[in-house]
Parts: C-alpha cells; structure tokens; sequence
C-alpha cells in the first residue's frame, strides 16, 4: 500500500467538526455583549428611581450631580447643596460618551465641568427631569419625566 502525504477525510471532518462546535460556542458567549455594557439603561433607571424615593423618604430635596469626571448625590439644606451620606447609592457607570441634558436645555457629558446638578428630586415625588442620550450603536436616548416616568427613543 502506497502512503500519500496529506490529511485522511475523517482527520478533515473532525478539524472541520470542532471549528464548528468552537465557533458556536463563541458566538452564543459574546451575544450577551451586546445587552450587557457600561451604558446598559437598567442602572440608570434604577438609581433615577432611587433617588425618588429616597428624597420621598427622606422628605428632603435631593440632586444627582454629573460632570468633572464624577457624580455624587447631594441634599438641600439652607439654600445649599450638601453631599449626601452615599453609603447605600450604586452609582451607573458613565461612558464618557453618554450626553446628560437637565431641564434648562444644558447638555454635558461626564468629563465637563459642571456646577449644577443633572436632576433634582422633591420629596412630593416629582424630579426636574432630564434626557440622557447613550450615543450606543442605537442612538439610544432615554426621556425621563418630571413625574419619573420613562421613555425611549432609538
């Protein structure tokens, strides 16, 4: 019997099975990469909502502050912004990308300097309200209502 250099046709079909198999694999791993990123709109919301109720709870005005490559949340006392005890916030993570409008019409992103908050939230249970545009491949923009209520645009 004559032996030729080459790859037998079960070798090709195994090589070729676990390509498939590999590839498959990747592919069904990575498709949660595009639910899951650091402008998901969840953790915006959530913390939105968050500070609602913590400024309800608390009977007290409160604001989220965006800009110098921060954000902290902070309390209306004498005609001043005091910071908040943070102890139980969860900040979103904020892609430098992602635009804040605030009620005035001021848009802004993390990295901007910025003396003013983002959203104020009364304890009646209403906000001044704002728009955040995430600049994802969507273009997604979330309108949030001075009654904290949400809606998307894409």
């Amino acid at each position: 019997m004559k032996y030729s250099p080459g790859f037998t046709l079960l070798e090709l079909l195994v090589v070729i099975s676990l390509i498939a198999i590999t590839s498959t694999i990747v592919m069904m791993n990575t498709s949660f990469l595009n639910k899951l990123n650091s402008e998901n709109i969840l953790p915006y919301e959530s913390f939105i909502s968050f500070l609602g109720e913590e400024s309800s709870f608390k009977q007290k005005k409160i604001a989220w502050f965006v800009g110098d490559n921060t954000q902290s949340v902070k309390v209306l006392v004498k005609n001043n912004w005091l910071e908040a005890d943070e102890s139980g916030f969860s900040f979103p993570n904020i892609n430098p990308e992602v635009i804040f409008t605030d009620i005035s019409g001021s848009s802004f992103s993390i990295l901007d300097r910025r003396d003013d908050p983002f959203m104020t939230f009364d304890p009646v249970g209403l906000s001044s309200g704002g728009i955040i545009e995430f600049n994802d491949e969507n273009k997604t923009v979330l309108y949030i209502s001075q009654s904290l209520e949400y809606r998307y645009q894409k």
